[in-house]
């Protein structure tokens, strides 16, 4: 008898529904939706609407990242062309106002590199300054310490140069930051006028042997963007 009790339910007891029974109620049920499904007409479209329109979208971006880079690709032609025509200083009858321009950044950038050269020369003689003031004010304290007879004044000056100092190197970084901002500035506008350079210079298909490869490759980016511009026209 205590056998019989420490025996296990039958599955059906313990589980409730027999497995098959629930498997076949899911079935039944997934069934029933694929009907309705298939039987509206509305449905299926608004499906497909919506799945061709995710779709549409996830392609339209894809181009436009593509877009994108070739356009970058194109800048960067015809800053290399600006660059090299400035370089080798070729057709300057025909880029007249354009190198005006360029010589005028060219000299602003030299003027900066010269003032940012100054404030760090100035930065390195001040930390030596206030090396060797530090050691003055060290020695100082020190012989006020074994009994030497140093006024609190002497003390006093010392700290006051040691401050004076540091007040000159922070006054020497500030200029510092503001001539590197400068300088970045002058390097975007001068990149911007290699970048007018290099536009002026396609249009114009300037002959030149160091330009023609540049030209190949400009025509090249030129047919990617216009194909991709009828993809993604066609998409609508």
């Amino acid at each position: 008898m205590n056998d019989l009790l420490s025996q296990a339910p039958p599955a059906a007891v313990r589980e409730g529904l027999p497995y098959w029974i629930f498997y076949f109620l899911i079935s039944l049920i997934l069934l029933l939706l694929l009907v309705i499904f298939l039987r509206d007409k509305d449905l299926r479209h608004r499906l497909s609407m919506g799945l061709a329109g995710a779709k549409r979208r996830v392609l339209r971006k894809r181009l436009q990242v593509r877009l994108d880079r070739e356009k970058r690709r194109k800048i960067f032609l015809f800053r290399e062309i600006g660059r090299t025509i400035w370089g080798e200083r070729i057709a300057p009858e025909k880029f007249g106002v354009l190198f005006e321009r360029l010589e005028h950044v060219e000299i602003e950038i030299t003027a900066r590199h010269t003032a940012l050269q100054n404030i760090n020369d100035g930065i390195s003689a001040a930390a030596m300054e206030l090396e060797e003031a530090r050691k003055n004010r060290r020695a100082l304290l020190k012989q006020k310490e074994t009994g030497g007879k140093i006024e609190a004044a002497d003390i006093r000056a010392a700290r006051d140069a040691e401050r004076a100092i540091k007040r000159r190197t922070r006054d020497f970084e500030r200029k510092s930051k503001v001539e590197r901002a400068g300088l970045r500035q002058s390097g975007r506008k001068k990149a911007g006028e290699y970048e007018c350079l290099g536009a002026q210079a396609d249009d114009n298909r300037v002959e030149h042997a160091d330009l023609r490869e540049f030209y190949d490759r400009i025509d090249k980016v030129n047919r990617e963007i216009l194909a991709v511009l009828d993809k993604i026209e066609k998409l609508g």
